[in-house]
């Protein structure tokens, strides 16, 4: 991804279709910079706030990872500001990857559900060697079936952060909650003795 200088004040940049953001790490003073709004959201999806990528300013190429993105609170599409992280390539990089269960609506047919340990889980990996969320296929599972940290593969040059024998999730049966007829007479009755009471 190529980035430029900002120079131009924020309403001028965003005018024009561009997304101002900045730049910072160890080895380099925090720079104004600026980047097409495409570009941008490519990266982002592709990379996520975890994954380092080379970007490009001024002929000059830096491994960075998205650190913040802020977006228009009444249109969440719209990014008005982000934050590159500039690693050097012999920093390692500490970063909380979002979970993602794929399958909910093959279950939710089986009457199961999807019950969450993490929803994040934190870990630590040397340049290019992270991911952009851990996704897991719960499509076949069966009740009370779940996945640990020890289960999960990462890849080289990755570490987990978390007790491995902490819980991922776990896959639940769902149950109708019924109406206690006995607990809602009870309740009509209170209501009753409280009007009389009030009446006298």
């Amino acid at each position: 991804m190529k980035v430029n200088l900002r120079t131009r004040k924020l309403h001028e940049v965003r005018k024009d279709g561009l997304i101002p953001g900045v730049m910072y790490g160890k080895s380099i003073e925090s720079t104004s910079i600026e980047v097409n709004e495409k570009d941008f959201k490519e990266s982002l999806n592709q990379f996520g706030k975890s994954m380092t990528f080379v970007v490009t300013l001024d002929g000059k190429k830096h491994n960075v990872y998205i650190k913040t993105v802020q977006s228009n609170i009444l249109r969440p599409d719209e990014i008005v500001h982000f934050e590159l992280h500039r690693i050097a390539k012999d920093e390692t990089i500490s970063a909380s990857i979002p979970v993602d269960v794929l399958g909910k609506e093959e279950l939710a047919k089986k009457r199961l559900y999807v019950q969450m340990g993490l929803t994040d889980i934190a870990c630590e990996y040397a340049v290019g060697a992270g991911l952009s969320i851990f996704e897991f296929d719960a499509t076949d599972m069966e009740v009370d079936a779940a996945l640990y940290v020890k289960d999960i593969e990462v890849p080289e040059g990755m570490v987990i952060k978390e007790d491995l024998e902490q819980m991922v999730f776990i896959i639940r049966e769902a149950h109708e909650v019924e109406e206690d007829e006995e607990e809602t007479a009870d309740v009509d009755g209170e209501a009753t003795a409280e009007e009389e009471a009030s009446e006298e």
